[in-house]
């Protein structure tokens, strides 16, 4: 009797340890907790992530508000070149935006700038030289390449500086803007080839 309680026992320790080591050694999968970084895979050429990319900003409020008003309103201009109110609406966020370069370095708004602002220009190209910067003058260029401007429509300390930004030598000095037009004609691209002209 007691061969067969100890052969009982050892049956019933043996099961017991045998199923208690397969279920603690058992892999189960985690179970979610919002506690944890959660990780997903990236694909780098997706149009999302292209675009999250080319959207980092230095986080500043007022600097980003500048960039997406230019870029908004010229990608709207790029479409309809010849709406008066998205031209108004584009012309006023490009001077609040060149106005802003120009609050740090003032010689841009003068052409003046010499060797001892080199600290200020530095400066400035810092505060706008993030990927939302590059996407401003990207869709600044895309818009005047578009809508045809004039030396006229934008403030004189700004017009230099909108000129560079949109790569848009047609806006500089009435002086610069003949010799442009006239190294167009040469090259055999005239004005009207690649902008619409909607009587301005």
């Amino acid at each position: 009797m007691s061969t067969l309680r100890l052969l009982a026992t050892a049956v019933v320790l043996f099961f017991a340890v045998f199923f208690g080591t397969k279920w603690v050694l058992t892999v189960r999968p985690l179970q979610l907790d919002a506690r944890l970084p959660f990780f997903h895979a990236v694909d780098p050429d997706s149009p999302q992530t292209k675009l999250e990319q080319t959207s980092v900003s230095d986080n500043d409020p007022v600097r980003d508000r500048l960039r997406n008003n230019v870029i908004d309103y010229a990608r709207a201009l790029h479409d309809d070149p010849c709406n008066d109110v998205l031209r108004a609406n584009y012309i006023k966020a490009v001077v609040a935006y060149t106005r802003a370069w120009i609050s740090i370095v003032p010689c841009l708004g003068t052409q003046t700038c010499h060797g001892q602002d080199s600290a200020l220009l530095d400066r400035a190209a810092q505060a706008f030289g993030t990927p939302l910067d590059l996407r401003v003058r990207d869709s600044m260029q895309q818009a005047h390449a578009r809508a045809i401007f004039g030396t006229r429509d934008f403030p004189k300390d700004t017009v230099h500086l909108v000129a560079t930004l949109a790569a848009d030598g047609s806006i500089n000095a009435v002086e610069e803007t003949m010799d442009f037009r006239h190294v167009q004609v040469r090259m055999g691209e005239t004005y009207s080839d690649r902008r619409q002209d909607c009587g301005h």
